[in-house]
C-alpha cells in the first residue's frame, strides 16, 4: 500500500470556494492521517512541519522556552494573532527538523514566509485542526 502523501501550502494554489480553499481542504484530510505537513516558503523553498504529539513531547524537553511559547498559543485559541500563528508554525518546523543541521532560527524563518497570510494561516489550521474522521474511519477500541 503506498504511504499517504504529504500536504503543501501554495499562495497560486488557493481557490476560494464556499469560504475554503480547495488546497485547505485536501491539506486538512491528509494532515489528519499523516501528521506531516510541507510548507512552501515565499522563495519556493519547502520545509516539512509536525506537530505529533512524540515529536512535542521532545520540543518540551530539547526547547522548553518555545514549547512554552506554543502552548500559550494553544491556550489562547481563537484569540491568537497573526504573530502567534508564527510560533505554531516555527515550533511545528523544530519539531519536524530535530536531527537536522543548520536549522533556521526564528526570524530567518518567520522572514522566509513572506507577508501571504492566506497560506500561513492555512497552514496553521490544518496542522492544529486536521479534519476530523468520521465515525466509520475511527480507531478501534
Amino acid at each position: 500500500m503506498p504511504a499517504p502523501s504529504k500536504k503543501t501550502a501554495h499562495a497560486g494554489e488557493n481557490l476560494r470556494v464556499e469560504g475554503q480553499t480547495k488546497e485547505k481542504k485536501k491539506m486538512e484530510n491528509k494532515t489528519a492521517l499523516t501528521g506531516k505537513y510541507t510548507f512552501e516558503f515565499c522563495d519556493g523553498a519547502t520545509c516539512e512541519l509536525s506537530l505529533a504529539f512524540i515529536q512535542l513531547k521532545r520540543l518540551s524537553s530539547k526547547s522548553p522556552n518555545l514549547y512554552k511559547r506554543y502552548q500559550a498559543v494553544m491556550n489562547k485559541g481563537n484569540n491568537a494573532d497573526e504573530l502567534d500563528m508564527l510560533t505554531v508554525l516555527y515550533a511545528a518546523y523544530i519539531c519536524a527538523n530535530f536531527d537536522k543541521e543548520n536549522l533556521l532560527t526564528e526570524d530567518e524563518f518567520i522572514e522566509k514566509c513572506g507577508t501571504d497570510r492566506f497560506a500561513i494561516r492555512d497552514a496553521m489550521e490544518a496542522m492544529t485542526n486536521p479534519k476530523k474522521r468520521k465515525a466509520s474511519a475511527s480507531r478501534s477500541d
